[in-house]
């Protein structure tokens, strides 16, 4: 196992990596299994394909930004939808750098994780606040 991911290997600007994750139907059915399979319930609409982008999203960051080291913190983040996944789709994500600074003897990192579906369709714009522990 390789070292983990420090504060000074953070680079603003530069790509820490991409990865493509496919919308599986069995997503799907987990998300349903939460919140129910009726459309009332938000099942194929824009209610379960925001929460899939989310979750697509953060299985990106986590694939891509490895190894991590214990004890940070996740302290904010925020999604900008543009649409929504379609299943079977390939949605591509990649993580960059946005910047990184100290404050109050804190490490806080900003990541950005653009997704593109078919075509490079855009799909989610996310920024990650994180406060990294090493």
């Amino acid at each position: 196992m390789s070292r983990p991911i420090t504060f000074d290997d953070f680079v603003p600007g530069a790509v820490m990596g991409e990865t493509i994750l496919v919308f599986e139907p069995a997503l799907a059915q987990r998300w349903r299994s939460i919140f129910g399979d009726a459309p009332a319930d938000g099942a194929g609409g824009a209610a379960e394909g925001a929460g899939l982008a989310v979750v697509m999203m953060m299985r990106a960051y986590l694939s891509i930004v490895v190894p991590r080291p214990p004890g940070n913190v996740h302290a904010r983040q925020r999604l900008q939808l543009a649409d929504t996944p379609r299943c079977s789709e390939a949605i591509r994500t990649v993580v960059t750098c946005l910047a990184k600074e100290i404050r109050r003897e804190r490490r806080y990192v900003e990541l950005r994780a653009c997704g593109t579906g078919d075509g490079g369709r855009a799909v989610y714009d996310g920024h990650l606040t994180l406060i990294w522990a090493a």
